[in-house]
């Protein structure tokens, strides 16, 4: 008898039930996987529009620190520019319609946390999530507490029940998890100092005024208010403190007038490009080259001390409508120490006729308040101090209000004008 053996037989579709029960948990961590994917976007979106509203309120932090910390300012007019620089709720009737303040690091960083999105919704950052503080130079952060200038912003984004509304989940309402909360937070410190030297960058010309400026006028402006005719003066356009550098009664070459900024010159149309333009980078590696930078008002300990400018020509009115056209914008302008500063006998060059040189000491940063007049005799000019960034500038920053200018003095501080660029510190 012969016996054959039964082959078991192929069971069809056995594995499609397990298939089908895998899928589940398959399905689930592919939901879960587009839901964290959406999160994680969002959430960079946050974070990105938080640092754009530090960064551009910290910004608007430098101007109001140079304002606060003019001469001759009462009590109520540097509360006004805490008032504004901290709030976003303007006087009644102070701009007009809005009640707002313009140009505020508050009103500045919710509008620039506006132009971002998150998950395509438009941002919009409640007051209550712009706030200040000061961070000292080992980086220790304390609350405003009205006490004394905030030098540092902080922003907070959401996309939660506060504002904006939480995200929308794809697949999350499968779990009983329709939407979620999100937030970011960035804060921004302004950083101001010395500019010690400039630095050409190709294609970037320096703002720099081909104008030099005796020291002691700066210093006695901040300590008295006081111009140097001995009054106090405020620009027509803001009312703020102003310095009348010219005309002056000093012997040529005064107080306040034309230097070179870079290869000598005597012809007024370089001087109105300097004006008008800037330096070059050519003009800045002209300076280096023949060792007119860096500078500083002593030499020790390592400072290199003030150098030798070449005198421009004479000022003249010619250049009234160029110095017009730098009104409202801020400029570098060197500042130097006079051969002799007593009253009697005051000389403000070395040497005299083409050989006459300034001794320039550092930079303080200004913008033009007034520039009138025709004919030499009648021209006025008129400067203010104002915050800048200059990208040629080298600076020996730290945290604003943690240091002194170079030109601060035993019994008065002098604040920086001069500034780098805001940093995230959180």
């Amino acid at each position: 008898m012969r016996y054959h053996r039964i082959r078991g037989q192929k069971r069809r579709g056995a594995l499609v039930p397990l298939a089908a029960l895998l899928m589940i948990p398959v399905m689930g961590m592919c939901a879960f996987s587009i839901d964290a994917g959406y999160i994680v976007l969002v959430q960079t979106d946050l974070q990105n529009a938080a640092d754009a509203a530090a960064l551009a309120g910290a910004e608007q932090l430098q101007e109001q620190y140079v304002q606060y910390t003019l001469p001759s300012l009462t009590s109520g007019q540097q509360q006004t520019v805490l008032t504004d620089t901290t709030t976003n709720v303007a006087p009644s009737g102070t701009y007009g319609t809005t009640n707002y303040v313009p140009g505020s690091p508050m009103y500045t960083a919710e509008q620039y946390a506006h132009y971002n999105k998150a998950g395509s919704v438009a941002l919009t950052v409640p007051n209550s999530d712009v706030t200040f503080g000061f961070t000292d130079q080992n980086r220790n952060y304390t609350s405003y507490d009205g006490s004394t200038f905030p030098n540092t912003i902080t922003v907070v984004t959401r996309r939660d029940t506060t504002a904006n509304n939480p995200i929308d989940l794809f697949f999350g309402p499968l779990y009983n998890k329709s939407q979620q909360s999100l937030t970011a937070t960035a804060s921004s410190t302004i950083y101001s100092g010395n500019v010690t030297n400039l630095t050409p960058i190709s294609g970037v010309d320096a703002h720099i005024l081909p104008v030099a400026l005796d020291i002691n006028i700066w210093k006695n402006f901040y300590t008295t208010g006081l111009s140097p005719d001995g009054t106090k003066h405020y620009s027509p356009i803001n009312g703020l403190p102003e310095i009348k550098v010219y005309p002056n009664n000093t012997n040529t070459p005064g107080s306040f007038s034309l230097v070179d900024v870079g290869p000598a010159s005597t012809k007024t149309p370089t001087f109105r490009s300097w004006i008008d333009n800037g330096e070059t980078p050519n003009d800045i590696q002209y300076l280096l080259d023949n060792n007119l930078l860096p500078v500083s008002p002593v030499n020790s300990q390592g400072d290199p001390g003030p150098k030798n400018w070449p005198v421009g020509p004479g000022m003249t009115s010619t250049l009234v409508s160029d110095f017009q056209s730098e009104m409202g914008k801020p400029n570098l302008i060197p500042l130097f120490i006079p051969k002799d500063s007593s009253p009697s006998t005051y000389t403000a060059a070395y040497g005299t006729g083409s050989n006459a040189t300034y001794n320039i000491a550092g930079f303080v940063s200004v913008t033009l308040s007034e520039a009138s007049g025709s004919g030499n005799a009648n021209m006025t000019i008129a400067i203010q101090p104002m915050a800048i960034v200059d990208p040629t500038a080298v600076i020996q920053s730290m945290p604003v209000g943690t240091q002194s200018s170079w030109f601060s003095s035993s019994s008065t501080t002098i604040p920086d004008t001069t500034f780098i660029s805001a940093k995230l510190t959180k």
